[in-house]
């Protein structure tokens, strides 16, 4: 029984690795070749715009990197040599050239977007690179050394379109912000969710706490059910009671939303009779405060979430120790930008597991999620997902 449980779990994994590319027709889904990682690599180069709008997301990295080194050091386990360049207002070109002019065998970043397709698009480059951040999915990867590791919410929409299909739900509704994130996020769910076989019923961008009781209205028809009302009234000539009904084609929501506007769209599902349908979200939906009054306005709502977020007590006792050591040294910081001091931890540690990965197929629990490595040398996190009851998230 248990080889049979084994083997169900492998064939999940290895269905949802494939199904997190996205399209396969995708220039940038080819499978990369199996390229020499050094797994313990004498010198990495920390590439970070420490200076200009990214600094104190770079800052949180570079801390919770460094406090993953000193963990591993303190355990007298041999660490490389670690050389922090500032790649603001710098050509990425150069600044990666000079960090291998001064030794350094592994690349840690860069950050910004825009560098890390610079480099993606190097055919010469031969040190190993950990990009923080992805390239757009229809770009062609030409760099066979480009490992690629990110906070992405796309991946979390894809994610959130294989739960509600393995919850046995077909006919989904999506409610998203009126805005390039919202709609990135939307899409990227819609092609996941039609990948699946899944159907979208319809997709709602939404605008702010102005209009948001008329956009939920409208997606739910519910101006459409009061017509109705007014046509039996003038049908019949008589005052009627009338019920206001919602549409009654879909089984399912996907919501884009921060708490705040979560907090203010959920109470209005349930108050146009859509209390009843189960509500997905990505992280976006979750402060990473426990907050149990003001939550309550969630509850119902399942959400995807990293384990050094959701549920720090159960990841492995040397993560626990580097997140109460990041939170007693940056206090002021931690609870904004925790998620970043967790990715600089990663990073470090994926250093020496990144070889193994290209061959093996079990996930690597981490503080940003279980990691796998897709043959498209990205980096997979697999999260956690938990429901809002009475204000408090539970881990499903």
């Amino acid at each position: 029984m248990k080889r049979i449980i084994l083997l169900l779990q492998l064939i999940i994994i290895t269905t949802i690795l494939i199904l997190s590319n996205g399209c396969t027709n995708s220039p940038s889904v080819k499978a990369m070749p199996t390229v020499a990682v050094p797994s313990q690599p004498q010198h990495v180069a920390l590439l970070l715009p420490l200076t200009g709008p990214l600094a104190s997301y770079s800052g949180a990295i570079k801390n919770g990197f460094f406090t993953a080194y000193y963990a591993k050091q303190n355990q007298g386990a041999s660490v490389p040599n670690i050389t922090v360049y500032n790649t603001d207002g710098k050509n990425i070109r150069d600044v990666y050239q000079t960090a291998i002019t001064q030794g350094a065998d592994f690349v840690v970043g860069p950050l910004d977007k825009a560098d890390v397709l610079t480099l993606a698009n190097e055919h010469h480059t031969t040190v190993p690179i950990l990009a923080l951040n992805t390239t757009p999915s229809d770009t062609k990867i030409n760099n066979d050394v480009l490992f690629e590791f990110a906070l992405s919410p796309i991946d979390e929409a894809q994610q959130a379109a294989q739960k509600a299909f393995r919850d046995n739900h077909r006919n989904i509704i999506i409610l998203a912000p009126n805005n390039l994130w919202g709609q990135r996020i939307a899409n990227a769910f819609t092609a996941q969710w039609k990948t699946l076989g899944g159907n979208i019923i319809a997709t709602q961008y939404y605008g702010g706490m102005r209009t948001i009781s008329r956009d939920i209205q409208n997606v739910l028809q519910i101006s459409n059910s009061d017509q109705n009302a007014h046509q039996l009234k003038n049908m019949f000539g008589k005052n009627m009671r009338f019920i206001p009904q919602r549409r009654q084609d879909f089984d399912s929501i996907f919501l884009v939303a921060t708490p705040e506007m979560g907090r203010q769209i959920e109470p209005l599902l349930r108050f146009y009779f859509a209390g009843d349908i189960p509500v997905y979200a990505t992280s976006q939906i979750y402060a990473g405060i426990p907050d149990e009054k003001r939550n309550n306005d969630l509850n119902g709502i399942y959400f995807c979430e990293m384990p050094w977020v959701l549920a720090p007590n159960q990841m492995q006792s040397s993560l626990q120790t580097m997140q109460q050591r990041i939170q007693t040294l940056w206090p002021q910081n931690f609870a904004h930008l925790t998620k970043f001091y967790a990715m600089g931890v990663d990073a470090f540690n994926l250093i020496s597991q990144l070889n193994n990965m290209q061959t093996q197929s079990s996930g690597i629990p981490s503080a940003t999620g279980t990691l796998y490595l897709t043959p498209q040398h990205t980096i997979y996190r697999q999260l956690l997902w938990a429901q809002f009851q009475n204000g408090i998230p539970v881990i499903q």
